[in-house]
């Protein structure tokens, strides 16, 4: 696979790098004191964080599921499970408690039970809290989706679009090449998707991906993307909600901006052709 070279952005990338982030910094801090992120995160910290053998489990059994949560969960939540809704099986904590030698209680084996919940496809009710999703689309945007994609796959990356991802995510990388995206989102979201994946496979390698947390990774790859979409002048209404939702803050950007930066200068040269049709329009 051809990996992309690490240039040492000049001078001149570099100041428009860093206004580039001083903008998003300002953008992130405003998102992430809105009333519509706050009342969305209010409702998110009451779903259950699932083990990966739990989410395995949950894809093979119900792959378009988006948020699961059990049956009382959804009731707190003002949605009632609907009559003949299947659940679906996952695996339950269930320790046995005792005592010490010294008389403590403490639990002193874990044993496991089959448990269910159900996506919110099966249930009724009020109505989750939902983000805004900013649009972006355009026949221009539609053109420039097709020509980041050839550049990426003459770059040794192979990007897939398909209807429907895990956990409607709109789009995934790998760590080895393989870029998924969804196929139903605007020209313009895609574009910067593809541009975040990317990034993603640049800076991230699977092999890597044990070593950053993922407010790191997700700091960096959202970050170099903007900036490249900046040069590409292709419009982030959304990026500064996605950062909030990591709870990325200026000092997150600060800590990171060695990485985004030298991400950032090899990426926009790796789609030098793109950015060379931009500035010719």
């Amino acid at each position: 696979m051809t990996t992309a070279p690490r240039p040492n952005p000049t001078a001149d990338n570099l100041a428009k790098i860093d206004a580039w982030i001083q903008r998003l910094a300002d953008e992130t801090d405003h998102a992430a004191h809105s009333a519509d992120l706050t009342r969305y995160l209010q409702t998110v910290s009451r779903f259950y964080s699932y083990s990966a053998h739990n989410c395995a489990l949950i894809a093979l059994q119900c792959p378009d599921a988006t948020r699961v949560a059990g049956y009382r969960a959804w009731q707190a939540l003002g949605r009632q499970v609907t009559k003949g809704a299947k659940g679906i099986a996952i695996l339950c904590p269930a320790p046995i408690k005792g005592k010490t030698d010294a008389g403590d209680d403490a639990v002193i084996a874990l044993r496991f039970r089959t448990g269910y919940v159900f996506d919110v496809a099966d249930t009724d009710g009020v109505p989750l809290p939902a983000l805004t999703v900013h649009a972006v689309a355009g026949e221009r945007y539609d053109a420039l989706l097709r020509q980041l994609v050839e550049i990426a796959e003459r770059r040794g990356l192979r990007v897939s679009f398909k209807d429907r991802l895990l956990w409607d995510a709109n789009g995934v990388s790998y760590g080895d090449g393989r870029i998924d995206l969804k196929a139903t989102n605007p020209a313009g979201n895609l574009c910067k998707t593809l541009c975040h994946e990317w990034a993603h496979e640049r800076v991230h390698r699977a092999e890597d991906r044990h070593t950053f947390t993922t407010q790191q990774a997700e700091c960096q790859a959202e970050s170099i993307a903007y900036c490249v979409c900046q040069a590409l002048a292709i419009p982030t209404p959304n990026t500064p909600t996605y950062l909030a939702l990591y709870k990325v803050s200026r000092a997150t950007l600060a800590a990171n901006l060695d990485a985004i930066r030298a991400g950032v200068a090899a990426l926009m040269q790796e789609i030098a052709p793109a950015l060379d049709a931009v500035r010719a329009a």
